[in-house]
């Protein structure tokens, strides 16, 4: 039981990414090392992976940003929305930091599929 609460609580890295990677090394294979021309053909065959390698770091910044986001009730759910559409300094803050933490993620695995 150990292990299972293990991989339940980091499964973004022992379950997702691998897994992503899986899915990135195929799309490779099969689709963006069919041509090895530098030119408007080379730019369609690879744009599926490439769409395919976004849709996987959005995906996974998602899954991680609600992995480790803070579970509000609906009732601090709404005094966090008014207040924070008040302008209260904590709300925004609070905003803020979640805001660029989705951001970071989502750029670090863009750097990571792009590679």
């Amino acid at each position: 039981m150990r292990m299972r609460d293990w991989l339940v609580r980091w499964q973004e890295f022992a379950g997702w990414m691998p897994a992503m990677l899986a899915v990135a090394l195929t799309a490779w294979v099969v689709l963006g090392g069919v041509s090895d021309r530098d030119d408007l053909m080379r730019w369609l065959i690879e744009l599926p992976v490439k769409t395919l390698y976004a849709a996987a770091v959005s995906g996974i910044a998602y899954l991680v940003w609600r992995r480790w986001s803070y579970r509000m009730s609906t009732d601090e759910q709404a005094a966090y929305w008014r207040a924070l559409l008040a302008g209260e300094p904590g709300a925004v803050v609070i905003y803020l930091g979640n805001l660029g933490f989705y951001l970071c993620v989502f750029a670090a695995l863009l750097v990571y599929f792009s590679r």
